[in-house]
C-alpha cells in the first residue's frame, strides 16, 4: 500500500497516510479533538511534486541551469 498526503481544510495540518487506493479520505484528528465531534472535517489529497534526482557529485546538472 502507499502512502498519500493529505492537508486539512481548516487546519491545513498535512499528515502522510498509508492507505489502500480505494479508502475514503481520513478525519483531521485535531480538528475532530477541539470541536468534541461536532465538526469532523475530512481531509483533501494533495499532490506533491515529485524530486528531481540528484547525483552525488553534481555532475547531472540540475539546478544549475545546463550541464550535461
Amino acid at each position: 500500500m502507499p502512502f498519500y498526503t493529505y492537508k486539512c481544510p481548516t487546519c491545513q495540518i498535512e499528515e502522510d497516510v498509508l492507505q489502500s487506493m480505494n479508502d475514503k479520505a481520513p478525519k483531521c484528528k485535531k480538528c475532530s479533538t477541539h470541536s468534541v465531534g461536532v465538526h469532523e472535517p475530512k481531509m483533501k489529497r494533495i499532490f506533491k511534486p515529485n524530486a528531481k534526482p540528484g547525483s552525488k557529485d553534481g555532475s547531472w546538472g540540475f539546478g544549475k541551469g545546463g550541464g550535461g
